[in-house]
């Protein structure tokens, strides 16, 4: 999802958090730590995703430190030094990009936004970096061969957003609301209209509104007004959540579908004390999320991730759990550390990593990347008002634009 900017920059030094002491990017001697970067959005819009990224990173890189892992005969543990880029990746991330990549010579970084800000940094310092989360569309890939993504993009889930609406809840028409200016919500909206067109569903109204503006009621008059079987929400769980209410408090009761991965914390937290009813009949069409996946692995490490942090795991932390894993691999079949350009040749070479948890779809050769993607399923999930929860209601793939492999289930709610 690409940030917008929120906030003034801040210097590089004030938001750099270690997580251990640090050792230097370089091979030493059995025990050495090997440092990597990761550049989050743990505060402003954007900390709905950066949070948990750095829980669920902080996760892995434990899990992997149990037993460490070996790089040209010699056995190392992993750190990772944290930048806040304050949801500002055009300033402060960049800063911390130089920071992390020049200063410290850092040989991996991983990060959440700002795709696009990076770009210049990376053409004067090349440095692989892994995205955690942006599934914006057109896909970032297009504009750094340095970025890599752990996750599948818009592409190979927001249609079966409307294979499911089409098929399960009768929808003909949809109108679709989103937040102008961010680049994550209007992506998903030409990928709705596509979908649309391929599912024969007919787009009643398309509206949009200011990012960042608390009034939504132009917008959503429009797209009611329209009476369409359904509404799409186009952007991220912190902008769409307040249209949502809004949108309920207008009188709307319909079907509310979206693709932002809304988890029952977040609900509860931004929508208010009625969040359960606002809710109610919504779908949510994103990556498979930990605590409904069918891989047992996944399900470890969520019911890990709830006892130790008490909150709901998203998507995103399986992703982030497993970046150590994927970084500790690639240095493995590298040879090396510290040299950026081998360790990321090394990633589109290396199969799926033990002891990750996201149940990965590899390619040919059992490889973990394909064409710099690496795949999960998607699924999409529904509100469960009895147990203020997500339940999964269709797992599927995407393939040439279309939806492969549904797999429907009944009575998710019971």
């Amino acid at each position: 999802m690409r940030p917008r900017t929120l906030v003034t920059a801040l210097s590089a030094s004030a938001l750099l958090v270690p997580l251990a002491a640090c050792g230097s990017g370089s091979s030493g001697g059995d025990g050495s730590t090997v440092k990597v970067g990761a550049i989050l959005s743990m505060s402003g819009i954007y900390s709905t995703l950066g949070a948990p990224q750095k829980k669920a990173l902080q996760m892995g890189v434990e899990e992997l430190n149990k037993q460490g892992f070996t790089v040209a005969g010699k056995k190392h543990t992993l750190a990772i030094e944290y930048a806040d880029d304050k949801s500002d990746a055009a300033t402060t991330g960049v800063t911390q990009l130089r920071e992390l990549a020049q200063a410290q010579k850092l040989p991996v970084i991983a990060y959440g936004n700002g795709s696009d800000t990076y770009v210049p940094q990376l053409k004067r310092k090349p440095v692989a970096m892994l995205n955690l989360i942006d599934s914006v569309y057109p896909s970032i890939l297009r504009l750094s061969p340095h970025f890599w993504r752990v996750r599948g993009d818009s592409p190979t889930y927001v249609p079966g957003c409307l294979y499911y609406a089409k098929r399960q809840l009768g929808v003909k028409s949809i109108s679709v609301i989103t937040a102008k200016g961010e680049g994550y919500g209007e992506g998903l909206t030409q990928l709705v209209d596509q979908s649309a067109k391929a599912e024969g569903v007919r787009v009643a109204a398309s509206s949009q509104f200011p990012l960042g503006s608390t009034d939504y009621s132009n917008a959503i008059r429009a797209a009611v007004g329209a009476k369409p079987d359904a509404i799409y929400l186009s952007s991220v769980t912190a902008v769409i959540l307040p249209v949502l209410k809004q949108l309920r408090q207008s009188g709307y009761t319909g079907p509310v579908i979206h693709s932002a991965g809304v988890n029952p914390n977040q609900a509860k937290d931004i929508l208010g004390a009625q969040f359960n009813t606002i809710m109610k009949d919504n779908y949510d069409c994103a990556g498979t999320l930990p605590t409904t996946s069918d891989n047992p692995t996944a399900k470890a490490f969520a019911a890990a991730y709830q006892a130790r942090y008490n909150e709901y795991p998203q998507d995103l932390t399986m992703w982030a759990h497993d970046f150590p894993f994927i970084v500790a691999a690639a240095m493995a079949k590298a040879g090396t550390t510290a040299d950026s350009a081998k360790i990321e040749k090394a990633l589109g070479e290396i199969t799926v990593p033990q002891g990750t948890v996201s149940g990965w779809l590899p390619g040919d050769g059992q490889r973990l990347f394909t064409e710099r993607m690496a795949r999960t399923a998607s699924e999409v999930t529904t509100w469960c008002s009895t147990g203020q929860t997500l339940a999964s209601v269709m797992t599927f793939d995407v393939k040439n634009g279309a939806v492969v492999d549904p797999v429907l289930k009944k009575d998710v709610c019971k």
